[in-house]
């Protein structure tokens, strides 16, 4: 199964994420579902990178399939972009938890 975590701050901003595990939907390579998880997840960390030039993760992370990234709190209008690329991610997250519940686990907590 697939468990992903969002932290928010005090005032809802995501501050943190986790995505760990496998969903175990299909053989290695034809699972739909993992794939759809690690492409939200890879197209966030990837963009904010390369649009923003703000690093929230490693490659390490990336490679090994458990990911846990801090967001920066930034200012301005670069932090309102840096999260509406996090709550795109979050949001198909859970609309995928909620399409697959048995493989996928969404929560969110206040940081």
């Amino acid at each position: 199964m697939i468990r992903s975590v969002i932290w928010r701050d005090d005032q809802r901003r995501i501050r943190k994420f986790s995505v760990r595990g496998h969903a175990g939907a299909a053989d290695h390579g034809y699972d739909i579902v993992c794939a759809a998880v690690s492409i939200l997840v890879t197209n966030a960390i990837n963009s904010s990178e390369q649009l923003l030039g703000v690093v929230v993760a490693t490659d390490d992370e990336i490679a090994s399939g458990d990911v846990v990234c801090e967001v920066p709190a930034l200012d301005g209008v670069e932090n309102e972009k840096l999260q509406l690329l996090m709550e795109s991610m979050s949001f198909g997250i859970r609309q995928v938890a909620d399409a697959y519940p048995d493989f996928v686990k969404f929560t969110e907590k206040s940081r």
